[in-house]
């Protein structure tokens, strides 16, 4: 199982990877981390959205979910509340 500042860093290296070339500077949120039975919700923004207050500066999704059991990372649906992605993803376990 990873730790929370595992989780951090993976998500950290894995924004940077997807967005590279967008010149998006992270900043993780690690107060608003919510732990789950098997996964980390990583909270994120970007320093580009917060200095100029436009959402088109950081991704429309700011929030990146981590497995605990070191699986890749992957950004939640939109369309769903998280806990409830959250359910189903411990529910196929």
């Amino acid at each position: 199982m990873i730790s929370h500042e595992e989780a951090l860093r993976i998500a950290l290296g894995y924004l940077e990877d997807a967005y590279q070339g967008e010149g998006f500077t992270f900043l993780m949120e690690p107060e608003k981390t919510t732990e789950y039975r098997t996964v980390w919700a990583i909270r994120f923004d970007t320093q580009e959205r917060r200095d100029s207050g436009n959402m088109t500066k950081a991704p429309f999704m700011r929030v990146l979910v981590v497995p605990k059991d070191g699986s890749a990372p992957r950004f939640p649906p939109s369309a769903h509340p998280l806990n409830h992605y959250v359910a189903q993803l411990e529910a196929e376990l």
